[in-house]
């Protein structure tokens, strides 16, 4: 146990403790924190002493300090990173394919067993609510121009370029439309203070919060603040929930650290690595393609005669003409010049090498696999497989987060229409909040993982599946997506036209014969003379 080295009251701290006291117990307090930063023991990287940190003092200020005075710069910088160095693009359309690919499929499950409803009774209510569900979907977006399927991708790329986005519940019935309810998103830039006022104690970032630091509310600008539109900016105030808790506003981003009141933008961690790398990779092009236009150079020696030799390209710049080169030509030299050809060093041999072990640090902090981040796989089958898994579980992780704070409340959202409609029988949907969760039980499908080999991974599953360690749903949700009454019900229609065309559905290629000793020998002889 360490010793704590308590620093003894000076004079002057008897002085300032006489005439402050409290000032006077400062001045102790730091100087024993002092001495114990001084003493033997603890940790190194929070000595004072030490060449390597004596110099690094970052500031111990909160999660919004910490965020919101650089966030405007940082969401430009991302979104200007995602725009214009394929590094970024890649690294946020990777996450996009793999969480959401072409949509999450909803699958849904109700609780049977709370609502005491039989398995037939359960079917029927999951079929009519996948269907119905569909039909939302194609008129969900408020602008009408998105499926939700769509707008999944476009939440998921919003929160990773800004840091946040946010989506809103709205209201409006058009022609043609089955479900009113509707999704507005809305960019993170959007929700700021009204008039570009000040943070204050409960409106921080365009978030109004409770005293108790609960968020209420946020205030939404008319228009983007980048917008080309010369119009008044006019904000509304939106509260978060219903009355009954019931949310209104979704808010989609990572939260890092407690009371943080907006999102980080996922290449805040390797903005200036990328950019520099951006600028690193575009100086080597131009010096490539600058040190490819010099071939030849005319040395001159000081009593040669220095005017220019006779060409037709009189394109020449400074005064002195340019001599191209044509296929086998001879050209006559004065006397005393001779010809030096450029050796330009580009492209840099070394560039590759250099650009590989700076992408393996940014693949890091992205949690992206190297391989997966330049989409390049040349290791071993093992390294590959290796880097595959961690990738699946990060992009597992990530499929989560935006199911459980953007798609599954949108199905909550359809759900009470869809119920108050009487589209959807629901009993007591309103009324027990067990039973509404009961109701709204259900689970999304994504992209599948990805298989090097797939032999190798079906048997494997094979093996689980027969040991009990997985289900067929839970296999085909993994490999190859799709729902299994569906396929069970596809593949028992096709054994049933193969059993009515005369073929035998579970007919298998026949085994090749067994080949005799004597053959075998034979066999053996023959190779061996080929």
């Amino acid at each position: 146990m360490m010793r704590v080295r308590v620093a003894k009251p000076n004079l002057i701290d008897r002085i300032v403790g006489y005439v402050n006291p409290g000032a006077g117990l400062n001045r102790i307090r730091d100087r024993t924190m002092l001495a114990s930063a001084m003493s033997p023991g603890g940790y190194k990287g929070g000595k004072l002493d030490r060449r390597a940190t004596k110099n690094w003092r970052p500031t111990g200020t909160s999660a919004d300090a910490d965020l919101l005075p650089e966030l405007d710069d940082l969401r430009a910088r991302s979104r200007d990173l995602a725009r214009n160095l394929p590094v970024a693009t890649g690294a946020i359309a990777t996450n996009k394919t793999h969480v959401v690919g072409d949509g999450l499929v909803l699958s849904a499950q109700c609780a049977r067993k709370v609502l005491g409803l039989t398995q037939e009774q359960a079917t029927a209510f999951n079929r009519t609510a996948e269907w119905e569900f569909e039909i939302f979907c194609k008129s969900a977006d408020f602008t009408r121009v998105q499926h939700f399927a769509e707008m999944q991708a476009l939440m998921l790329g919003g929160a990773l370029e800004s840091g946040d986005i946010f989506a809103l519940r709205r209201y409006r019935l058009d022609p043609g439309d089955t479900y009113g309810t509707k999704i507005q998103v809305i960019e993170s830039d959007r929700v700021c203070n009204p008039f570009r006022m000040s943070d204050t104690d409960t409106l921080i970032a365009g978030v109004e919060h409770a005293p108790n630091g609960v968020p209420i509310a946020v205030h939404v600008a008319d228009r983007h603040p980048g917008d080309l539109l010369r119009k008044p900016t006019a904000w509304r105030r939106v509260p978060m929930r219903y009355n009954d808790g019931r949310p209104i506003v979704i808010q989609l981003f990572d939260r890092l650290r407690p009371d943080q009141t907006r999102g980080i933008p996922y290449l805040a961690p390797v903005v200036e690595a990328l950019k520099s790398l951006g600028d690193y990779t575009d100086a080597e092009v131009r010096a490539a393609v600058v040190s490819a236009m010099f071939t030849v150079f005319v040395k001159n020696s000081p009593d040669a005669d220095s005017s220019p030799l006779p060409t037709s390209d009189t394109s020449g710049t400074a005064g002195k003409e340019e001599i191209e080169l044509g296929s086998g030509a001879v050209i006559d030299l004065a006397e005393g010049e001779d010809v030096t050809f450029a050796n330009p060093m580009r492209p840099n041999p070394q560039f590759d090498a250099f650009v590989t072990a700076f992408l393996r640090q940014i693949g890091v902090a992205l949690e992206l696999p190297f391989e997966l981040l330049i989409k390049h796989f040349t290791a071993s089958y093992s390294a590959s497989r290796a880097a595959l898994e961690m990738a699946y579980h990060s992009f597992r992780r990530r499929r989560t987060w935006l199911v459980r704070n953007f798609v599954q409340v949108v199905y909550e959202w359809f759900m009470e229409e869809a119920v108050i409609l009487g589209r959807i029988e629901a009993p007591g949907f309103f009324d027990d909040p067990l039973k509404r969760a009961a109701w709204l039980n259900a689970t999304w499908t994504g992209p599948v993982r990805i298989s090097l080999d797939p032999l190798k991974d079906a048997n494997a599953d094979e093996k689980d599946r027969k040991n009990g360690f997985k289900t067929s749903q839970q296999i085909m949700t993994e490999r190859t997506g799709g729902d299994f009454e569906d396929k069970t019900e596809q593949l028992a229609t096709e054994n049933k036209e193969r059993a009515a065309a005369g073929i035998n559905p579970d007919a298998v290629a026949p085994a090749a014969p067994a080949v005799e000793p004597a053959d075998a020998e034979q066999l053996e002889e023959d190779l061996a003379d080929a």
